[in-house]
């Protein structure tokens, strides 16, 4: 049997007051090898009083329980069978604590009572030489979590979330017990591939907008665990409500970028599933860096440096085909992949240029480049089109250019191109509103540019105007 300490406190994700259970071995109050001074008999009467009086107690709260597996919530300190003046010279311990689940009290309950984990400090009585021992901590854990490795009890995973299996790597979730931060465990199983990660990790721990390691360690099966923080998913569709967020996505991808291309590194593998947002600020976030590689920029003959990787739909044409191009900066491939995530945003908001295309196993390089003849038209007329609107065209086009000479860096579009260098926020009167630019507004303006054409082009005896 164990008696139970009862205190409240709050939850990294509940701000309401959380009971938490200290389960405290009783078999040291029945059989504690630490004899009471034989000093009078008083002594001893009071702590068979106690000892009964505790044993009733306890056997009460067991009536009240329930089966094993339910949890149990008393009301208040003062309601609890187990509140005792005894147990108050008990000290709590509040390290490592995990929060009661709302389903499941942690573990079977008689588990936990039987556990040898469950040992309270000796009390050290008034009157007596007995030592007291440093309590031990105990950690809650639900029948679906479990620790990542033998070694590393620092961490929990919980299946309860769905495991992600992938070619290269298995990424689980859990959490850190020391302040409950959510954590993704991504496992390398290939050797070499998980110290290529690593090592690039460790490069990039400063760089702005990139996935941070938190920790790394080697499981039972002697693969290599990458500890990162829990993210979450990013959707084109969900930044492309105004041009605005359109704005601030593209630009803190390319901070990421510029920073990433500075250390001499690319990253290959440009995808939106490789995009993540912080829950915090809501920050775009690059990660998987498991194709990525160091890239030499003072070799200038020979083929690119690029290996033939990446997602299907988003690699560059140098990367698929790179006998058809000269030597280039490898990290311009990078840009290219970005740019059909560009196209994936902006396509509700220009019309008639293929862009639904963007985000298929389909798409290839034939596509993309008919798409950059309809933005060149697009841009011709761009009194037709907001201001702001003609600027991210011509962004895209710069980015979607099949000759990788032809693209422009991540640093250079930040610094030069006028899609970025226009802040809305130094912007007033009408041209602020256009540069906001909400997708609900704009979808009604699309029909009525096109039936505008359709008239001008019918009036002037011309073809009429195709819709699509």
């Amino acid at each position: 049997m164990a008696a139970m300490s009862i205190s409240t406190t709050t939850s990294l994700y509940n701000p309401e007051p959380v009971v938490k259970y200290d389960l405290i071995s009783t078999s040291l109050f029945f059989n504690s090898s630490s004899k009471p001074a034989p000093s009078t008999a008083t002594t001893t009467t009071t702590n068979n009083n106690t000892i009964n009086s505790l044993r009733k107690s306890l056997a009460l709260q067991r009536l009240h329980m329930g089966p094993p597996h339910r949890s149990f919530l008393p009301q208040t300190r003062q309601q609890s069978p187990l509140h005792h003046p005894f147990l108050h010279q008990i000290q709590h311990n509040n390290t490592h604590k995990k929060a009661q689940s709302s389903h499941h009290l942690a573990g079977k309950l008689e588990d936990i009572m039987s556990s040898p984990l469950l040992i309270a400090p000796l009390l050290k009585k008034e009157g007596t030489s007995a030592v007291t021992s440093s309590p031990v901590s105990y950690v809650y854990t639900a029948p679906c979590e479990h620790h990542p490795s033998k070694g590393q009890t620092d961490y929990l995973v919980n299946d309860m979330f769905p495991k992600l299996t992938h070619d290269l790597s298995t990424i689980e979730f859990g959490i850190r017990i020391a302040d409950f931060m959510p954590l993704a465990f991504k496992t390398v199983p290939v050797a070499g591939l998980a110290e290529k990660e690593l090592q690039l990790l460790h490069g990039l721990v400063d760089v702005p907008n990139v996935i941070h390691l938190e920790d790394s360690f080697v499981n039972d099966n002697g693969d290599t665990v990458l500890v990162l923080p829990m993210l979450k998913k990013f959707d084109c569709h969900a930044v492309n409500k105004s041009i605005c967020s359109v704005r601030k996505t593209m630009k803190q991808i390319l901070t990421g970028l510029a920073a990433v291309h500075a250390k001499n590194i690319v990253h290959l593998d440009i995808n939106p599933s490789n995009l993540m947002v912080t829950h915090a600020k809501k920050d775009i976030v690059i990660i998987d860096f498991g194709l990525s590689m160091p890239i030499d920029r003072s070799c200038k003959s020979g083929k690119p440096q690029v290996p033939f990787c990446g997602t299907t739909g988003y690699i560059a044409p140098e990367v698929l085909r790179p006998q058809h191009y000269d030597v280039c900066d490898p990290t311009l491939a990078d840009l290219y992949s970005l740019g059909i995530v560009l196209g994936q945003m902006l396509e509700p908001y220009i019309p008639d240029c293929d862009l639904h295309y963007f985000g298929s196993k389909y798409l290839g390089l034939e596509n993309t480049n008919q798409t950059v003849a309809y933005l060149k038209d697009f841009i011709a007329q761009g009194a037709y089109y907001p201001r702001v609107l003609v600027q991210a065209a011509d962004l895209l086009r710069v980015m979607l250019e099949e000759n990788p000479k032809n693209r422009k860096s991540a640093q250079e579009l930040l610094d030069s191109h006028p899609f970025f260098s226009s802040c809305p926020a130094t912007i007033t009167g009408s041209s602020a509103v256009a540069s906001t630019l909400m997708l609900c507004d704009w979808l009604y303006r699309v029909q009525e540019i096109k039936y505008q054409k359709y008239l001008l082009q019918e009036q002037a005896g011309c073809e009429i105007y195709r819709y699509r």
